[in-house]
This record gives C-alpha cells, sequence and structure tokens, in this order.
C-alpha cells in the first residue's frame, strides 16, 4: 500500500524530519521514498525493516563508547596542560569509569574485572613521569567498552533513560520491564507496538484494491493465524493488535457471509478516521501523553477543555509513527552562556515551505549543534541566501525548543516567531549581528531578539561588567567594546524597523550614534592626558545608573559639564536626543559610554576586522 504523509503541526512535521533521518542514515531516503512539496510516499513494505534503521541511528547517536573516548582524550589533554593536578584530574576519570563499570558489572562480571584493575591501576600514579601508563590504562578501558555487547547494552540504556523521560515516557520498549531485552528483542516489541499494525493494513489494502476476493480471504485467513500463533507463543501481545485484528475479523466475516469487495471498501471507509491527518481509517487509538510528551496534555486530566467533556483525539498509526520519530527530528542544544537557569533543549525549526525545503534546514541546525546557538547561526545563513526570499522565510519561520521530564512531571516549552519588522531588520542588517565577535554577546542577542526582549537590559550589564573591570584597572585583552556598540545600534535600528523607517533615516542613526561614540573616545583620551583616567570608572557609574533610572536632565547636565571642561564641539545629534528625534535616551547614553570604555586602536581594528569579513562575503 502506498502511504502519504502530509506536513501538519510543527510536532508532526519534527517526526516527518526525523523520519527521514533516519531513513537518510540507513541510505533509504531516497531509494523507496518520493518527496513532494507536501508530503512523503512510501510503501508500508518499507517499514519491515525500519525498527533495524531506527535503533541503528540512535546507537550511532548515543554510542556510550564514543561519548567516553572524548572524555578520555579532554583529560589526556588536561593532564597534559596541568601535570601538577594529576591525582585530581585522575581521580575524576576513575568516577567517570566507574560509573559506567557499575552497569557493566551487572551482566558481565569477566569485563568488569578488567576494567576494575585497570581502574586501579590508574589509582596507584604518583606523577607526570607515568603518563605512558596512563595513556595505556585509558586505552584498555575503552576497549572494554568498544566490545559490541557491552557498546550496544550500555548505549540503548541510555538512549531510552533519556529520550523516554522527554518525550514518551514508560510506553513500549521503554517500559523498565524491557530493560534486559537485547538488541534483537527491542527492535521486535518495537516492531510489534508501531509497525506490524500498519505492514499488515498495507497488506490487507493492496489485496482490496485488487479486487479478487480469493486474494483478500487468503490475506486475511494467513494473518488471522499468524496473530493466534504469535500471541499464543508470547511473542505477541494481545493488545499490540487489538485495532488490527478486529479490522481483519470483520473483513473474514464479511468473506463468510458472502459480501463482495464493495462492501468490504465501504467497511473500511466507514472506520473511525485519524483526527490528526485526516487520512487513515480503522488503525486509530486515542491521544496520550505517552504519544509526544512535551505537549504536557493529558487528555484524563483535563476533561474541561474538551467539547462536552469528550476526550477522544484518535490518532492513526501512521502518525504515531511519525511522533515516535521525534528525537530524531530535534536537535540537542546546549547555550552554555545560560548560567542561571536551565540551558539544554530539543530544538527544532518549523518553516513554511517545501517539505525538502523544511529537512535541510534542520539538517543545517544539527551540523551547526556544536555551537552554542545553532539557531542564531541558522537565522543569519537564511538572512544570507536571498534577502527577499530570506525575509518571506523568516517571517513564515517557528523556533521550538523544549526539555521535558516525564519523571518529574514538568515540560519547558518555549515557541519562538517572528514579527514582520524583526523579519525584515534581520535580513537587512544581518551582518550587525554576525559580526559581533563576542560568541556569548551575540548569543544572548539573538535569544532577545527572539524573544522580543528590550536589549538595553543586556546594554546595561554589559557596560557594568567593563566598569568593573576599569574601577580594578583590569582591561582584559579580549575587552570588546564595539560590540556592545553594535548592540546599542541593533537596539535603535529595531525602533526605526518597529516604525517602518525609511533607509534615510538608518543611515542618519548610523552616522549620529557613530558621532557619539567618538565623543565617548574623545573624553576618554582627554582625562588619560591629564593622567586622571581613574576618574572614567566612577564617571561611568553615575551615567549609567542615571540612564537605567532613567533620568534624562541629570544625564544631560553631567555629559554637557564634561564636553565643555574639555572644550570639545557638541555634535547635532546631542540636540536632537533632548526631544528623542534620532532616537531614544537610553541609546544616547548607552553608545557615549561604550566610547568612554573603548580604545581608538579598538575601534579601528573591529572596523577593519569588520571590513574584511564583509569583502569576503561579498566575494571580493
Amino acid at each position: 500500500m502506498k502511504l502519504r504523509v502530509y506536513q501538519g503541526d510543527w510536532f508532526l512535521n519534527m517526526g516527518i524530519v526525523g523520519f527521514m533521518t533516519i531513513l537518510e542514515k540507513a541510505d533509504k531516503l531516497y531509494d523507496g521514498v518520493i518527496i513532494k512539496d507536501n508530503y512523503l510516499e512510501f510503501d508500508s513494505k518499507l517499514l519491515q525493516d525500519f525498527s533495524g534503521y531506527y535503533f541503528q541511528y540512535f546507537i550511532d547517536e548515543y554510542r556510550i563508547s564514543n561519548r567516553l573516548k572524548g572524555t578520555l582524550q579532554n583529560y589526556k589533554g588536561v593532564i597534559k596542560k596541568n601535570p601538577d593536578k594529576i591525582k585530581e584530574y585522575l581521580k575524576r576519570v576513575k568516577d567517570t569509569v566507574k560509573h559506567q563499570a557499575d552497569k557493566v558489572k551487572k551482566f558481565d562480571k569477566e569485563n568488569y574485572e578488567i576494567l576494575k584493575t585497570n581502574m586501579d591501576l590508574l589509582g596507584k600514579i604518583k606523577n607526570y613521569e607515568q603518563f605512558e601508563d596512563i595513556e595505556k590504562y585509558m586505552d584498555d578501558i575503552l576497549e572494554i567498552f568498544k566490545k559490541q555487547h557491552i557498546d550496544e547494552k550500555l548505549t540503548l540504556n541510555l538512549y531510552k533513560y533519556v529520550v523516554g523521560d522527554n518525550y514518551f515516557g514508560q510506553v513500549s520498549f521503554f517500559n523498565v520491564s524491557k530493560s534486559a531485552y537485547d538488541l534483537e528483542g527491542l527492535k521486535k516489541v518495537m516492531y510489534n507496538d508501531y509497525l506490524l499494525s500498519i505492514v499488515s493494513y498495507g497488506e490487507l489494502i493492496d489485496a482490496i484494491e485488487s479486487d479478487d476476493i480469493e486474494r483478500v480471504k487468503k490475506e486475511v485467513s494467513e494473518k488471522l493465524d499468524f496473530f493466534k500463533e504469535e500471541v499464543e507463543s508470547k511473542n505477541l501481545s494481545k493488545n499490540s493488535i487489538k485495532n488490527i485484528e478486529k479490522i481483519y475479523k470483520e473483513v473474514f466475516k464479511y468473506i463468510n457471509k458472502k459480501k463482495d469487495i464493495k462492501e468490504i471498501k465501504e467497511y473500511i471507509e466507514s472506520l473511525s478516521t485519524c483526527k490528526m491527518c485526516g487520512d487513515y481509517s480503522g488503525i486509530v487509538s486515542n491521544y496520550t501523553e505517552s504519544n509526544f510528551a512535551p505537549l504536557a496534555v493529558s487528555a484524563a486530566n483535563s476533561t474541561n477543555l474538551y467539547w462536552n467533556m469528550d476526550t477522544t483525539f484518535e490518532i492513526c498509526d501512521i502518525c504515531k509513527l511519525m511522533l515516535f520519530c521525534t528525537p530524531a527530528g530535534a536537535t540537542i542544544v546546549n547555550k552554555r552562556y545560560l548560567t542561571n537557569e536551565e540551558n539544554e533543549f530539543y530544538s527544532y525549526l518549523n518553516v513554511d515551505t517545501s517539505l525538502k525545503e523544511l529537512y535541510e534546514k534542520n539538517q543545517s541546525l544539527r551540523v551547526q549543534r556544536d555551537k552554542e546557538n545553532p539557531f542564531s547561526e541558522t537565522i543569519l545563513d537564511i538572512a544570507e541566501e536571498n534577502q527577499k526570499k530570506s525575509e518571506w522565510q523568516l517571517q513564515n519561520i517557528l523556533f521550538v525548543e523544549f526539555k521535558g521530564s516525564i519523571e518529574a512531571k514538568k515540560s519547558k516549552l518555549n515557541y519562538f516567531d517572528m514579527p514582520v519588522y524583526l523579519a525584515k531588520f534581520i535580513s537587512k542588517q544581518y551582518k550587525l549581528i554576525k559580526f559581533i565577535y563576542d560568541i556569548n554577546l551575540k548569543n544572548s542577542v539573538m535569544d532577545y531578539l527572539l524573544n522580543e526582549k528590550d536589549l538595553k537590559s543586556l546594554i546595561f550589564l554589559k557596560l557594568r561588567d567593563y566598569l568593573d573591570e576599569e574601577s580594578r584597572g583590569i582591561i582584559k585583552s579580549n575587552r570588546n567594546t564595539i560590540d556592545v556598540f553594535k548592540t546599542v545600534k541593533i537596539r535603535a535600528l529595531l525602533q526605526v524597523y518597529k516604525k517602518g523607517g525609511n533607509d534615510m533615516n538608518k543611515k542618519v542613526l548610523h552616522f549620529r550614534l557613530d558621532e557619539i561614540r567618538k565623543m565617548g573616545l574623545q573624553v576618554r583620551e582627554k582625562y588619560n592626558e591629564r593622567k586622571e583616567g581613574k576618574k572614567i570608572a566612577s564617571i561611568g557609574y553615575r551615567l549609567l545608573n542615571l540612564i537605567k533610572s532613567g533620568n534624562k536632565v541629570d544625564f544631560m547636565n553631567d555629559f554637557f559639564k564634561i564636553i565643555v571642561g574639555f572644550e570639545l564641539i557638541v555634535p547635532k545629534s546631542v540636540i536632537n536626543v533632548m526631544s528623542e528625534r534620532d532616537f531614544d535616551f537610553e541609546t544616547f547614553g548607552y553608545a557615549f559610554i561604550s566610547g568612554l570604555l573603548g580604545e581608538e586602536d579598538e575601534d579601528k581594528k573591529g572596523n577593519n576586522d569588520q571590513k574584511i569579513n564583509e569583502n569576503k562575503q561579498n566575494g571580493q
């Protein structure tokens, strides 16, 4: 039977992307699948081996031996750089290995003893002169974890714990009762729970569509016998085949009553239809949290949200399979720049475009997952492609990031879509963001933009950090006030885009802000010429606090005292800020302080670096 899966809501689309990702890893995506603009088409027979593709994909993604190899390599490097801390790091190595070795002990005591011996030998290392021994013991440990039965067992347990807790709970092979199953056992459970009904349904429909009643009779008789034998031998649970067996039995009754093919087709069409896709009938069951937990929809506990308290929402086994592939459609993102909150998320990018392009965009997100904010990089990549196309795409884009725990009974789900003004801003001004060299600041700027938060609080925090350095007489080599100034410009330009300002407004804004920053640089230079550089921090703190409190009058009084005291020329932009004609008071103040804390050399370097990179982007 030819199956079609159409694009739908973001979570179904994420499942489709995951399904495609698994098939591509198995070299089957372009073999038996037709990819159209808004749907996938494939034969139900493709699913006969899908459980193997599914597990191989996640084994490769979560492979314990690869993770341990990376960890041990890191420790070798750290020990080389810090030989005086060798005992501290070796203790950490032992703790890391012991955590996994204790699991090995439960099913392979012989290899556990080898691991224990090597851990004990690591514990006897006294100094860095024994580094070759350290490498040998670590390599011997890794070889044990590379053994197929050990690697597979630990990897599958990790996958089941992480994915089960975030996506599905204790359903199917994620249930603790299946914890002793090996790979073949788990593949069998998945096939029975998620694939058998679809494959059987496809075979039944193929027989019915042939208009050959004898073929239908043969298919039904053989399949009912198969179901009976598998259940009796306990290879198959009755619950797994409840719906499909019922359909087969009803068709069998029709045949015994001498009903024709037309009447059998009418029976199939009369069955309950999936409410998620609206395409498939019969092999449906009620949607539950275990189908996709991040939505945190528990029908049984929220009957008041349903019309007439009817919590029935039936989805077909095809949609259920797609949702089961959602972990392969999401990208794990670590936002290490977020320090006081949850910083690991599953991320997905939903674009109102063709299925092929949707898939490619999420593969691009996956490629960039090692970066701290792949969303930012993906947005900027889209903006670089083509201005008109990128503006449309950014307006029709939905970013989703989530992190849940069924065990802890919580689910955090963030949506980001892009208003028209922001899409226009990013498509036209992406270089201003792209050339922020402070990675943490750039990532934070993108988070603020996507959450539609005012950047002034971020600018304030960054300038305050620089003032703290200034007051202690510590100016770090990586200090970059140009990046803060770019953030000030981004904030000011956003306000212009919100108001629908023209290009002349934007050019004037750039010029005016450059003038104001230059004044800050001149003031800094004058203080340093007078050997009064220590005053810069105290003046900066006062001006920054006046901005935060919104005290424009006192800020401007202090500003003019400084300017007049140094006999500097007051630019026209200063007069305009009194009426906030070009931009608001905060923008003026932050631009000035970014110059007050800046350096002329830094200014030139920042501008030159940007021009060089822009030329590279333009192919010059």
